[in-house]
């Protein structure tokens, strides 16, 4: 499954609705700024209803400090999404991806997105629009009619 930053189909969306967070100093991360880059599946027929999410200083030089997944659904959607997939329960909730590799800081990073923004309804709210808006982009009229050519 290829995924894609949403920055990629809605850049000036996405730079105004980026997350951004700002840690002062003494916390269990570095102070900084970093932000929370959401990237969405490009399988037009996937219903995964998840965003993976990859955290980013402007002072890491590109480097992602965590990756995590998050699914907004209950785990009995994820048994029911991918009947036999032993771990299909596992995509419901935040964890971090352990397909991609991980900072020190990760652990660090995921209890604040659990404990802070997934606290924040409009945060959520947000990315399920993020994610609708990302899964009709190559259903629509026009786009299809140029991805035809």
């Amino acid at each position: 499954m290829e995924m894609l930053a949403f920055f990629e189909r809605f850049g000036d969306l996405a730079f105004a609705e980026t997350r951004v967070v700002t840690v002062p100093p003494g916390k269990a991360v570095p102070a900084g700024v970093y932000g929370l880059l959401e990237f969405y599946c490009t399988d037009d027929d996937c219903d995964c209803r998840r965003v993976i999410i990859k955290v980013v200083s402007e002072n890491s030089g590109g480097k992602v400090l965590a990756t995590f997944s998050y699914g907004w659904e209950d785990a009995a959607f994820y048994r029911k999404w991918s009947p036999g997939t032993e771990n299909a329960a596992e995509w419901f909730g935040p964890t971090l991806d352990p397909l991609n590799p991980q900072s020190v800081h990760a652990g660090a990073f995921l209890g604040a997105f659990k404990h802070v923004m997934l606290q924040d309804k409009s945060y959520v709210d947000r990315l399920k629009r993020h994610y609708t808006m990302f899964k009709h982009f190559s259903k629509s009229p026009k786009r299809a009619s140029a991805q035809k050519r």
